[in-house]
């Protein structure tokens, strides 16, 4: 998951200095409260503080501004006003400490519009952000958070924010609270809010959420570099055998998630100590039609070698096979991954059927090759109902990434 190494909260502190200022301009456009009450000294030094701002002495207009403040039996209309001015008067001298301070000040009074307080908050967060003040920039995004629970971005800030100071559940939680109130509000989630909690998870080794976001990830996106980084972090959370690696290679293929030499070699030499020729010199076929092995390297020579000078035998065999498999459950399991091998997804299904209610086979393998070669065959209604059997440890989760693959075939 090296792809996700950007983070939003970098972005957020990489441009506060210029989005900031930007936003508390918005607060200065919001409109007064009406028929302000202000005490006469107040109105008094305010109205001079507006005549020097006009004139561009910002410097003299928080003198002015200052002197309100002083005055006795301060009216809540004049608190305010002196934040509005203030904070203009900020906004034009590019002081960032004033901004931040006066917005938090203008929250305070409790007179700041609903419109305008995510404005004020982002602003906040912002700014200590630019000061590396991660637990008062997580604050002011909490407090986004709750009076604008289905904004998206703002979620997602909070959810950078947390894994910043390595709170990671609390960031996938966010995260996936973004996607849903993106979905909620119609939008389509983008794809790196996917991979970001999926990346976390992986880094952090919390197994309980790696699962979710990698089925979340490929359910929203099945690119093909999407569906490799799930199946091989997901089987890479287990211990498997070869038979169980096997498993996850055969959705790879399904995929066209298997990328590079190492992949589709391991696949065919697999397939190949597992007794499936077939499957192995498919394997080869596609990865040299795919330009990812060169046909004439030792590896692969040697590899396609093997394959092809066992097919005859394996396939003369299939039929005898066929016939005492229908008596032989754990032979019928043997005999069907030969006619996967081969591409012959439905006759496989016919076999591994012979295993299915057994109680000496391993029900989770036997419902897993099955619905796989009925979701290869088209048969989704089969697949799907023969994968939702397969229960506990790695089959499990593979069955559900099966079943996150059918439902996105036609």
């Amino acid at each position: 998951m090296n792809g996700i190494t950007r983070t939003l909260a970098a972005a957020l502190i990489a441009g506060a200095a210029m989005t900031a200022p930007a936003m508390a301009k918005d607060a200065k456009a919001a409109p007064a409260a009406p028929a302000p009450k202000l005490s006469k000294p107040v109105a008094i030094a305010l109205q001079a503080a507006q005549k020097l701002m006009a004139a561009g002495d910002n410097a003299g207009a928080l003198e002015k501004i200052k002197e309100a403040e002083a005055a006795p039996n301060q009216t809540p209309d004049d608190i305010y006003f002196e934040g509005q001015l203030r904070l203009n008067a900020a906004i034009a001298l590019k002081d960032n400490a004033m901004i931040e301070s006066t917005l938090k000040a203008l929250l305070a009074t409790g007179r700041v519009s609903p419109a305008d307080q995510p404005k004020f908050l982002r602003n906040i967060g912002a700014m200590a952000l630019q000061r590396k003040d991660y637990n008062g920039a997580t604050q002011a995004f909490e407090q986004l958070v709750k009076i604008a629970p289905n904004d998206p971005d703002a979620i997602v800030g909070l959810a950078e924010l947390y894994q910043a100071q390595k709170q990671t559940g609390k960031a996938i939680d966010m995260l996936g609270q973004a996607i849903a109130a993106s979905k909620a509000a119609g939008q389509v989630p983008p794809e790196n809010w996917y991979r970001r909690q999926l990346g976390i998870a992986y880094d952090a080794k919390l197994t309980a959420q790696i699962q979710p976001a990698a089925q979340a990830l490929v359910a929203a996106y099945p690119n093909a570099v999407n569906w490799r980084d799930a199946l091989i972090i997901s089987r890479d959370s287990y211990k498997l055998d070869d038979v169980g690696s096997l498993d996850f290679m055969r959705l790879q293929a399904a995929t066209g998630s298997l990328n590079g030499e190492r992949d589709f070699v391991e696949y065919a030499d697999t397939a190949l100590g597992k007794g499936l020729p077939g499957e192995a010199k498919t394997a080869l076929e596609d990865g040299i039609a795919k330009k990812m092995l060169t046909p004439t390297k030792p590896i692969v020579v040697e590899l396609m070698k093997s394959a092809t000078g066992k097919i005859p035998t394996d396939k003369a065999s299939l039929a005898g096979l066929e016939k005492e498999s229908r008596s032989n459950p754990k032979l019928a399991l043997g005999t069907g991954d030969a006619y996967y091998g081969y591409g012959d997804y439905a006759k496989a299904a016919t076999l591994y059927k012979y295993a299915v209610g057994v109680p000496t086979i391993d029900q989770s393998i036997a419902n897993l090759r099955l619905g796989a070669a009925l979701a290869r065959a088209g048969d989704k209604a089969g697949a799907t109902a023969a994968l939702s059997l397969v229960k506990g440890g790695a089959r499990e989760t593979l069955a559900k990434y099966w079943m996150i693959w059918i439902g996105q075939k036609a």
